[in-house]
């Protein structure tokens, strides 16, 4: 099942979240922003940008399940909220952006509600593995480690996402 080894310190990231927040604060004053949590993984995050994000902002949350099939790849949405984002500045959170894929989908789904911006915000980015033309605005981790990781809310086979830390998972 693997290991889990500390790659981020649950202070560290409390402290770049609270850099974020103050960021994106700023950047949204006197706005209305509407934080846009991807489940599951996505969800720590949200809640603790939430909370470092001055003012008012609410926030949404959306499911999207991505599988690879012989005929393609197929991207199922489902609204755990009910999003409305139509004049408001959306900022879409991820806990990892990768492929950017599923990040692209949910883009251009949530565009036809016509706000006034729509953006994407990555607890972690990895740049190399991108197959489309997508850079978040908002990037609390670069350069990690290889390999599957765990912990603040990111699980591997439903397992570790409790972990207070960001861990590599060695051994899978």
């Amino acid at each position: 099942m693997g290991t889990p080894r500390q790659v981020i310190t649950r202070e560290d990231i409390a402290a770049r979240i609270e850099e974020l927040g103050k960021r994106i604060g700023a950047d949204y004053a006197g706005r209305d922003l509407v934080l846009v949590g991807m489940l599951k993984g996505a969800t720590v995050f949200l809640a603790d940008l939430l909370r470092a994000i001055p003012g008012s902002v609410r926030f949404e949350l959306v499911n999207l399940m991505h599988q690879v099939e012989a005929r393609g790849a197929i991207i199922e949405l489902t609204y755990a909220t009910h999003v409305h984002l139509e004049g408001a500045h959306a900022l879409i959170l991820k806990d990892i952006c990768h492929s950017g894929v599923t990040e692209n989908y949910l883009l251009t789904h949530l565009a036809e509600q016509s706000p006034a911006s729509l953006e994407v915000a990555a607890l972690v980015n990895r740049p190399l593995l991108r197959r489309v033309a997508l850079e978040p605005k908002y990037i609390a981790f670069d350069d990690l480690p290889p390999g599957r990781l765990v912990g603040y809310g990111m699980e591997y086979e439903g397992r570790w996402g409790n972990l207070p830390d960001i861990n590599a998972l060695e051994g899978v």
